[in-house]
């Protein structure tokens, strides 16, 4: 008998594991989800960052008199007043929209 109870002990252990190992990787892949979320956030500011310090570059090169082709990527960066959201309110960390 007490092999039998050896051997259900084992497989309690086991399944106890299991189940442990099973709450770890769901913790795992929410964590994994909420990093990815932050990382695609992060992307998208870097974006908007990079296209607000081009076109203050650019703003301030024409400033100084410098004469820019109207075909550059600087002309692309500009607000456009059809889109859905101004750049400057991207710039602005979650829940203080302009």
């Amino acid at each position: 008998m007490f092999e039998s109870e050896a051997s259900g002990s084992r497989q309690s252990d086991l399944e106890t594991e299991n189940i442990q190992l099973k709450y770890k990787t769901k913790t795992l892949e929410r964590e994994n989800a909420e990093l990815r979320k932050q990382l695609l956030d992060v992307q998208s500011r870097l974006a908007v960052y990079e296209q607000v310090t081009a076109a203050t570059q650019r703003r301030e090169l024409v400033q100084e008199g410098v004469s820019l082709p109207t075909d550059s990527i600087y002309e692309k960066l500009r607000f456009d007043p059809t889109q859905e959201e101004h750049v400057y309110a991207k710039l602005q960390p979650p829940g203080n929209e302009i």
